[in-house]
């Protein structure tokens, strides 16, 4: 039986068996694989298997779907495939073996409250400390080509250091182990997709710059009341890799965060301010720096390195480059997010320019994560739809080559839609030879009657015009309906695929105007004209009986 092996973002790890024919995911509690993340969408995907084969399907989720680290639709699943949804990675897994655990543990040790701290610390400020550092390191006036040598040349000559004895770095060394460690994250900047995989790029050219055993970033989750989330953990080779968890100390990581400091402690073992820091004894480290890493003027989590070797102990040199890196490091995270935020809301253009008008997507997308999610779940609202059909398409389609019937479609549907967008109607679906369009779904307007008929006498007129235009051998003509009432408007369909759309007897009610009017005739309902009134030339044509309905409608007809 395969199973999903899953990691959430706040690093729990779980399996579930695939057991079912279907499986769903989602953040909404009746999936089966429910996943607790803002970026998941409610019914976000799911898996079918098929003759012995797991298929999964993204169902049109706001986010996507990631396989592999490549966005998919639909994809035949295969041993140890990686899905990512959201921040939660997946693992797919057919054969008999452990489910992966992440081989790097990070546990924060909640230890008893710490003593005051005597012992000088470096303080930041954000605006102060971190723009002197940018203003210091492009203001350095070496040629690209020196610079370039210099780096190279200080990399080559790093070697271990004894603690007491460590010559103390010229600023232009740092400066430029500083600037050659931002030159490769700016970089791959634009190449790295995964916010998680940018944080491991960081890790990792850091410890090009500074001799550490391991270090870890960690970022604090506003939502859970400032919890810590294990980011990245980062080891200078296997052999310490080997050697089990890391113990990170909330003594040192709460000091960074509440006091807004850069803690550097040498030969932790006899460090008295780490007195009742129980997992700094329980590793015998000899030496720790850790600096805050900044969101503009918000500490959005720390970088924290380590070193147990005693003739490697930390100096406040190194605690300056941490920190000068730390603060650059915290204006390219802030690019990469709106990286992320525009890559997201143009794929999420991409679904909805189909079906909604610029102004509509603009709103949508203008929204908070929260009511992005839920724009699309069923609610009661009152809007205004849309039917419009040609006549005698049948009789159409015997006279002309299916090829010009082809083209003459959409030519005629593109035109029509555009029309629609332009009055920020929302186009449901086509039908045949006819269109359903919604106004007020799934954001109402005041509005939405007026734009529906004035629409409908644009959709005719340039009817006219595109076959007077075209010079079709064959014309035709439209008849179009229109009313308002209260629907439901949301997603509706089985979980392989799922369509917004809106329910209710308006709907139908519009839909048999639509078959009562004659060629190029607009009727409307009596909802929609006590909210057009005044503002059209209306003629009552009034009763009318129509099919599936006990009552006559009072129908109108609008005129030019």
């Amino acid at each position: 039986m395969p199973i999903i092996n899953i990691i959430s973002q706040d690093g729990q790890i779980s399996d579930f068996p695939i057991a079912k024919k279907k499986t769903t995911i989602g953040r909404s509690r009746d999936n089966d694989i429910v996943l607790a993340d803002p970026r998941v969408s409610h019914y976000h995907a799911i898996i079918i298997e098929q003759d012995k084969n797991f298929v999964l399907t993204d169902l049109g989720s706001h986010n996507g779907t990631m396989i592999n680290k490549k966005f998919v639709q639909k994809f035949l699943l295969k041993h140890d495939d990686e899905i990512k949804i959201g921040n939660t990675k997946l693992t797919f897994l057919t054969k008999e073996k452990k489910s992966p655990s992440r081989p790097d543990t990070l546990i924060v040790t909640k230890e008893s409250e710490y003593e005051k701290w005597h012992q000088q610390t470096l303080k930041i400020s954000p605006k102060e400390s971190c723009q002197e550092d940018s203003q210091t390191l492009l203001a350095s006036p070496k040629p690209k080509k020196a610079l370039k040598k210099q780096i190279i040349s200080s990399l080559s000559k790093r070697k271990s250091r004894k603690a007491k004895s460590k010559p103390e770095a010229l600023p232009s060394e740092r400066a430029n182990k500083v600037l050659f460690v931002l030159y490769e994250i700016s970089r791959q900047l634009n190449s790295i997709h995964d916010f998680n995989e940018l944080l491991k790029k960081i890790m990792d050219h850091i410890f090009m710059v500074i001799d550490a055993d391991y270090g870890f970033l960690i970022l604090t989750d506003e939502e859970k009341n400032n919890q810590f989330i294990p980011a990245v953990i980062k080891y200078k080779d296997d052999k310490i890799k080997s050697k089990g968890e890391i113990k990170a100390s909330q003594t040192i990581i709460n000091k960074v965060i509440q006091d807004k400091v850069a803690l550097l402690t040498s030969n932790a073992m006899d460090d008295s301010r780490l007195a009742h820091a129980e997992s700094v004894l329980g590793q015998k480290i000899r030496s720790a720096m850790c600096v805050p890493l900044w969101k503009r003027e918000k500490i959005i989590g720390v970088i924290q390195l380590d070193s147990t070797r005693i003739d490697n102990q930390f100096t406040e040199e190194d605690l300056e480059l941490l920190k000068t890196i730390s603060c650059q490091m915290a204006m390219i995270l802030e690019q990469a997010s709106l990286n992320q935020k525009i890559r997201e809301e143009e794929r999420m253009r991409g679904r909805l320019e189909r079906f909604h008008s610029p102004q509509v997507i603009d709103m949508i997308l203008k929204s908070s994560q929260e009511e992005k999610e839920n724009i699309m779940e069923a609610k009661d609202l009152k809007a205004t739809i849309l039917f419009s059909d040609i006549i005698g398409f049948t009789e159409l389609t015997e006279k002309m080559p299916p090829r010009e019937i082809n083209m003459l479609l959409n030519q005629f549907f593109s035109r029509m839609t555009d029309i629609i967008f332009e009055n920020d109607g929302t186009l449901d679906k086509y039908i045949g030879d006819s269109l359903m369009a919604i106004f007020g779904a799934p954001i109402e307007k005041k509005d939405d009657a007026e734009r529906a008929v004035s629409a409908a006498l644009k959709m005719r007129q340039e009817l006219a015009a595109m076959i007077d235009k075209a010079g079709h051998r064959e014309k035709f003509d439209i008849r179009i309906g229109i009313n308002t009432g209260n629907v439901v408007a949301g997603n509706i369909g089985s979980l392989k695929r799922m369509e917004y759309t809106v329910i209710g007897n308006p709907v139908n009610v519009a839909s048999r105007l639509e078959s009562l009017a004659q060629p190029n005739q607009i009727i409307i309902g009596e909802d929609t004209y006590n909210h057009v009134k005044g503002k059209f030339k209306i003629r009552k044509i009034g009763p009318k009986k129509v099919k599936g309905s006990s009552k006559d409608i009072i129908a109108y007809e609008v005129l030019d």
